[in-house]
């Protein structure tokens, strides 16, 4: 298994599902963590099968091309 580190985030949600997260937080962070890991890896393999990378959208932030960009495959 490769290295992992914690991060950060910073997201501005509406107040009730701010307070559902900070709660499910607290309570399971575990789940939180799955939640968070497949919504990413779900991205990458839709984006990968629809052969859509951040380099192909012209509206794609810095962010978003280097991440889609290490995600490619080899």
């Amino acid at each position: 298994m490769s290295e992992s580190r914690s991060v950060s985030l910073v997201v501005n949600l509406p107040c009730d599902l701010a307070d559902e997260v900070e709660r499910l937080q607290e309570t399971d962070p575990e789940f939180l963590e799955r939640v968070l890991a497949y919504g990413l890896v779900r991205r990458a393999v839709f984006a990968r099968l629809q052969g859509v990378t951040a380099l192909h959208r012209p509206s794609a932030s810095a962010w978003e091309t280097s991440y889609e960009s290490s995600l490619e495959l080899t």
